[in-house]
């Protein structure tokens, strides 16, 4: 359901780290604020995954303002059905793929953030010349090197922070520190797990093999 708000109800919480505010519009000339149950529900799902603050660059958009920012006129910002989010400390495309791997039907990847829609017709695009894709995992595999470097114990970075997205999205779960892109002992549990459950070789440290099997690629 959407719900409808006016500017002056900013404090109004939604979920346990969503007010009104954060969704209304940018523009200082309307006062209504639209925002749909279901996009808050899934942003609140990816603040308590990631363990850090969602924030919303676009959520609700006014006709005028969706107009100057070169919106779509049917763009679902127009219905309270769309924010544009950045994640702390978490790669757009590591986002994208985790959203995905939820169920989240409407997803848009851009350079520096990602777009999350609560419309049930599944589209995925690139970038704001919206070239579909089927799947970000797949659209990864497109530009990764055939040689894919071993990450194991130790290991830190954004590949890290990838792979614990994939074993969270798989249902392996690489601790309570959360995605926090440091191979440590939880993430090689995870690793050792996922190997053993698809009968590859188990030795914690996620090779080739092991990464191009998450990645659908085996």
């Amino acid at each position: 359901m959407v719900l409808q708000f006016e500017k002056s109800d900013g404090q109004t919480r939604l979920s346990d780290n969503f007010r009104v505010r954060e969704f209304a519009c940018k523009c200082s000339r309307c006062n209504e604020v639209l925002v749909d149950e279901v996009l808050v529900d899934w942003l609140q799902k990816l603040r308590d995954h990631f363990g850090v603050p969602v924030n919303i660059s676009s959520g609700y958009r006014c006709e005028p303002h969706n107009t100057e920012v070169g919106g779509s006129a049917q763009s679902h910002h127009l219905r309270g059905m769309a924010a544009d989010i950045q994640v702390e400390g978490v790669a757009p495309e590591t986002l994208a793929i985790y959203a995905e791997s939820i169920g989240i039907q409407r997803v848009g990847l851009y350079d520096s953030f990602v777009h999350i829609g609560s419309g049930t017709k599944k589209r995925f695009w690139l970038g704001h010349e919206g070239t579909n894709v089927d799947t970000f995992v797949q659209e990864k595999q497109k530009t990764m090197n055939v040689t894919l470097p071993v990450l194991k114990r130790g290991r830190k970075g954004e590949a890290v922070r990838a792979l614990q997205a994939h074993l969270e999205g798989y249902g392996y779960s690489v601790g309570d520190s959360g995605l926090d892109g440091s191979f440590g002992a939880a993430t090689e549990a995870a690793v050792r797990q996922y190997q053993a459950d698809h009968q590859l070789s188990v030795d914690g440290s996620a090779g080739p093999q092991t990464r191009k099997h998450m990645l659908g690629v085996l």
